[in-house]
């Protein structure tokens, strides 16, 4: 995950920055799409504005009851994930969006933003949280079906997400998949390493025991 995800994110920098041919269907979608929400607002706007909320204030208040949780369940491995991913998210965009700089288009509608917006901030907020529950509850379900719903329900989300993030003009197309891939490239590093680091430590407790 995490050499996929980063290859990934490396390409589409790159494309980004050698205004590679990509950048031609970002600019067709931030023009096209927003109109079609303009035409229909009243049943659009509030569908559309769903996924600002659920990748924004819906993650940070989902993130503060798992915690809680976990800390009353004295689940320090979960807690670490949850809040690592969570903080680890936060900063990654904060100083990749800032160095790189790229403008989001000009033709945003309802949630207008003016911060930079590559790589999308909401694309990598998904992909770490949604897919550190699906990697959490996934195994914790019987039966085949049930694995299945949570890790399909944990995809669809991320992926509405990042569509309404497109559809009002808040990203381009290339700012989502980037979003995507640094979500794949630091849930494989960070989880990784944090699922690592406690099963160390319960075999060296065993052995102690």
């Amino acid at each position: 995950m995490f050499i996929f995800g980063g290859l990934m994110f490396g390409a589409l920098t790159y494309n980004l920055l050698a205004q590679g041919p990509f950048l031609q269907w970002d600019r067709a979608l931030a023009t096209t799409l927003p109109a079609i929400g303009l035409q229909n607002p009243a049943t659009l706007k509030p569908i559309m504005n769903a996924g600002y909320y659920i990748g924004d204030w819906g993650i940070i208040g989902l993130a503060i009851l798992l915690s809680i949780y976990f800390i009353a369940k004295r689940s320090w491995q979960e807690l670490a994930m949850v809040a690592g991913g969570t903080v680890g998210t936060t900063i990654l965009f904060e100083s990749l969006s800032n160095l790189i700089g790229r403008a989001r288009p000009p033709t945003q509608i309802w949630i207008i933003l003016k911060i930079p917006g590559f790589p999308s901030g909401h694309a990598l907020s998904v992909v770490t949280f949604f897919g550190l529950l699906a990697y959490l509850l996934a195994p914790k379900m019987r039966s085949a079906f049930g694995k299945g719903s949570v890790i399909s329900l944990a995809v669809l989300i991320m992926l509405f997400v990042g569509f309404t993030r497109v559809f009002t003009a808040a990203h381009y197309l290339t700012d989502i998949l980037s979003g995507y891939a640094l979500g794949i490239c630091w849930s494989g590093l960070f989880y990784t390493l944090i699922e690592t680091y406690f099963q160390k430590r319960r075999s060296l407790n065993v052995k102690k025991g």
